[in-house]
């Protein structure tokens, strides 16, 4: 009897003490635990701030130990000295929307010695794209206009294209009095139309490609010359256009074109010397593969001689055979040459002649 009495008065006494260390702690709760801040928070509008109100519910003062954020792009600030039960508090989210058009979500995870221990926050909206100036939209700075880029790039293009294909820069007349933009040294395989802009006024720059019956397989690079209202220019457009075999796609059987040496690093030479070079591949797929024709990339060097087979069949080798004479050529040599075949789904490949050439 005596036992059992000890027993419960222990037990009693176990859970007093308990529930007296449970009732002595303090409680965070907070107003809201997310904020929106919209959709059309402005790119350049500075950071936005929203302030996360709380209020100790318990009956011992409660601190924040530490705020941390899933992304540098939100600083928290939160009240440093400890609160008292029934007054408030605060974290601040401040969010950077420089340079982060679009959607955001960020979150804020609180440690404190209250309860609970850690308390998750959220931030949320949507980032308006600021408009660019005209020095961003248009940084390319030429006499009395801006341009945005030099480039007039194609993508790979069928050599039997009909669909129209198109490349733009887009041009801004910086001056003070109208202007006229010509060009001229325009490949064939290009129309670019001259372009007339009144003071600050905006236009574009487009380049159609025109199909040409003795269009040359491979890629061209093209300076285009340009003139403001008659004058030369001493900046060039460039132009690059890479020419393609129409694609076979009706055919279930293809060759693979699969280099075994596709580079050639040569030592210093000797001007002069003669450079020579076999490149091995192997036709890898179901059908007879066709080199259509080689290009040396934006090199019309004469002295480089390249000879191949005109097909391959099923299984079977081939080689490449690459001759460089160097009377005519002086320093660091790099050929990039293309070899055009019959295989569809990749119908460019590359092999390389480098190396240095001295007197």
């Amino acid at each position: 009897m005596k036992k059992l009495l000890g027993s419960i008065l222990l037990t009693a006494a176990l859970s007093f003490t308990f529930t007296a260390a449970d009732a002595q702690t303090g409680k965070i709760v907070f107003e809201n635990q997310s904020h929106d801040f919209g959709s059309e928070v402005p790119e350049k509008g500075g950071n936005v701030t929203h302030r996360f109100v709380f209020t100790n519910q318990g009956n011992v003062p409660v601190t924040i130990q530490n705020v941390t954020t899933s992304c540098g792009c939100t600083t928290p600030a939160w009240t440093k000295e400890p609160v008292a039960p029934g007054e408030q508090g605060f974290v601040d989210a401040t969010y950077n929307p420089a340079n982060r058009p679009g959607s955001f979500n960020k979150s804020l995870t609180i440690t404190s010695t209250g309860d609970p221990k850690m308390i998750a926050l959220t931030i949320s909206g949507v980032v308006v794209k600021a408009p660019l100036t005209v020095e961003e939209e248009f940084p390319v700075v030429l006499e009395g206009i801006r341009l945005s880029g030099k480039a007039l790039a194609f993508a790979r293009i069928a050599i039997n294209e009909k669909e129209i294909k198109s490349s733009e820069i887009k041009v801004y007349n910086s001056s003070e009095m109208p202007v006229e933009i010509s060009f001229k040294n325009v490949p064939d395989y290009l129309a670019v139309q001259s372009v007339r802009l009144q003071p600050k006024e905006k236009g574009t720059i487009k380049a159609v490609y025109v199909s040409k019956a003795n269009a040359q397989y491979g890629t061209s690079i093209n300076e285009i010359e340009v003139f403001v209202n008659g004058k030369k220019l001493p900046e060039t457009l460039t132009s690059t256009i890479t020419l393609i075999p129409a694609s076979d796609s009706q055919s279930a059987a293809k060759p693979v074109i699969s280099f075994i040496n596709n580079n050639y690093l040569f030592s210093n030479v000797k001007q002069g010397s003669m450079i020579s070079n076999e490149y091995r591949f192997k036709n890898a797929g179901q059908a007879d593969l066709e080199i259509l024709a080689t290009n040396v990339v934006n090199n019309n060097n004469s002295d480089l001689k390249i000879t191949f087979p005109k097909a391959v069949k099923q299984g079977e080798e081939g080689v490449i055979k690459v001759v460089l004479n160097t009377k005519n050529l002086k320093g660091q040599q790099d050929f990039n040459i293309e070899i055009i075949t019959n295989v569809s789904s990749n119908p460019v490949s590359h092999i390389s002649l480098r190396g240095n050439v001295i007197e």
